[in-house]
């Protein structure tokens, strides 16, 4: 193209400045002006036509822009061409042209702005930053997107996201909301790239002054269970730096985790799961009721069902409890070493002796301190519910459960033994179990029914099957029970007692014996 305004023509350049000609002034920034011929800016403004022609006006205000983009604006209507457009003067000249309508000049400055694009060959942080906020401004001022899709493009081909979120998210508290969504939308489902560049700034900050407001404007806007799921030890990362904010904080940081562990059904397991001929074998209750739909999105249990490896020693087995990030808690860790010894004293015929338990019980609760765990619900004082007939009261607390201590309360048990091999594939197929809770944070509850929740099974073919909170309001539908949020996934443990199928299997629902005990933390993390 060459550059001509072909529907007006070249008015000449000589008619610029023009005392007879120029008969309209503009005035600009800094106390700049500017003449031009009324005539010659109404055959390519519409708006200029209306303010000179319709309301007679002779001076124009452009007190925004700068006195050379206002020149540059004379100059393209006069010549028909769009010649002088820099980086320097590019935001103005591209807002007069949007805001006075003339629209040749409008798709020149889009060209402009994707020939800049298309010269950045290898990744340049300063280029892409002009770039990144050019389209900023437009996507603000303009409410236009078009140059955001050209920048989004250019940093995907370079393969550059995580480099320029990291630079660009350094000066943060500078950016505007806006800004900060783009790079919400520059980072899509890699939301990591958010996340290592805030836990990077968290981690340099004195938190106890309080949250920046870009950061939780982020974090309030990332999808982070995406992050949960692509790197589970960058979003604990993040999670264990939001612990140390001001009490004030607590809430927001509960609300946020409880939000980043909503996630729907695995893929693996939807395609491992196989239509039911039988629909009561595919929806048995703990109530023995029937429920009729799987409920489409729900919150996994944390387990260690598909990793315990029954081969290890049990020096070996403590060292993986010290750091394993799949034990979240001290009842996974008994119930780890539990299925571990349930496995030697099937297939090897042994036994923890009484002086070896007391030593035990001191490993664990060495465990217990190292990982930083909370003690358990003075009402599991007295409880043994395990293979090595261990009574775990010395990981009690000796006062009464409150809201404040983080300890666990006993909610229902579930003992497959007893249930004339119905229940013994308890895990292994399709099913929903209801469990009638109120959470003592819940002060009041007018809602019909009792409180409480529902748990979902999610089988394998593989034994690698998991339990799901269900969530979401269409999952109590026509059900005797709903759901508080204060109940979250993260907080339920699920303590199995089984034994599995053969020597060094993995933990599996088809062991000859099975027991299910559900727990709740009442506190948030």
């Amino acid at each position: 193209s060459s550059g001509i305004n072909t529907e007006y023509g070249d008015f000449g350049r000589h008619l610029i400045g023009s005392p007879t000609h120029s008969n309209l002034k503009l005035s600009t920034s800094e106390g700049g002006e500017v003449r031009a011929s009324s005539v010659i800016l109404s055959f390519n403004s519409p708006v200029i036509d209306h303010m000179t022609t319709s309301l007679h006006m002779t001076s124009v205000d452009m007190l925004e822009f700068s006195e050379a983009a206002v020149q540059l604006l004379v100059d393209a209507a006069y010549s028909g061409t769009a010649e002088g457009i820099s980086r320097d003067i590019f935001r103005d000249i591209n807002k007069i042209a949007n805001v006075f309508e003339v629209s040749w000049l409008v798709e020149k400055c889009a060209g402009y702005f994707t020939e800049v694009a298309d010269s950045v060959k290898t990744p340049s942080y300063t280029e892409l930053k002009f770039l990144f906020d050019e389209a900023a401004f437009v996507f603000e001022n303009l409410k236009s997107k078009d140059f955001v899709t050209v920048i989004m493009k250019k940093i995907e081909i370079l393969k550059w996201k995580t480099q320029f979120i990291d630079a660009y998210l350094d000066n943060a508290d500078r950016l505007s909301t806006k800004k900060l969504d783009m790079v919400i939308e520059l980072a899509g489902t890699e939301v990591d790239c958010v996340v290592q560049a805030l836990t990077r700034q968290l981690s340099e900050l004195l938190l106890e002054r309080g949250l920046p407001n870009y950061c939780q404007y982020l974090l309030d806007n990332s999808n982070l269970s995406l992050c949960r799921e692509s790197n589970r030890v960058l979003f604990d990362q993040l999670f264990d730096i939001l612990d140390t904010l001001p009490d004030d904080k607590i809430r927001w940081t509960h609300n946020l985790l409880r939000k980043s562990t909503r996630m729907s059904v695995p893929a693996i397991a939807n395609q491992n799961i196989e239509p039911q001929s039988n629909p009561k074998q595919d929806t048995a209750t703990a109530e023995g009721s029937t429920l009729i739909t799987p409920l489409p999105r729900s919150d996994l249990i944390p387990n260690l069902y598909h990793s315990l490896d029954m081969d290890m020693s049990l020096d070996e087995l403590f060292e993986w409890l010290f750091v394993s990030e799949e034990v979240t808690n001290i009842l996974m860790a008994v119930e780890a070493i539990d299925a571990w010894h349930g496995n030697k004293v099937m297939f090897n015929n042994s036994r923890f002796s009484s002086v070896y338990g007391s030593t035990l019980r001191n490993r664990i609760d060495e465990l217990r301190r190292r990982r930083g765990w909370p003690r358990l619900s003075s009402t599991l004082i007295g409880s043994s519910f395990c293979w090595v007939s261990l009574d775990i009261s010395f990981l009690c607390s000796l006062t009464d459960i409150s809201i404040d201590n983080h300890s666990y309360v006993s909610i229902s048990c579930t003992d497959s033994s007893s249930y004339n091999n119905e229940l013994m594939n308890l895990l292994g197929r399709r099913a929903k179990y209801k469990f009638h809770f109120k959470h003592p944070s819940v002060n009041s509850c007018d809602l019909a029914g009792h409180c409480g929740f529902i748990l979902k099974t999610v089988p394998s073919e593989h034994e690698l099957w998991d339990l799901q909170l269900c969530t979401e309001r269409e999952d109590y539908i026509n059900e005797t029970i709903h759901f508080h949020e204060e109940i979250r996934a993260e907080n339920i443990h699920i303590y199995c007692i089984t034994s599995p199928s053969s020597p060094s299997s993995p933990i599996s629902p088809s062991g000859v014996f099975f027991s299910c005990i559900v727990l709740a933390r009442l506190a948030p993390r």
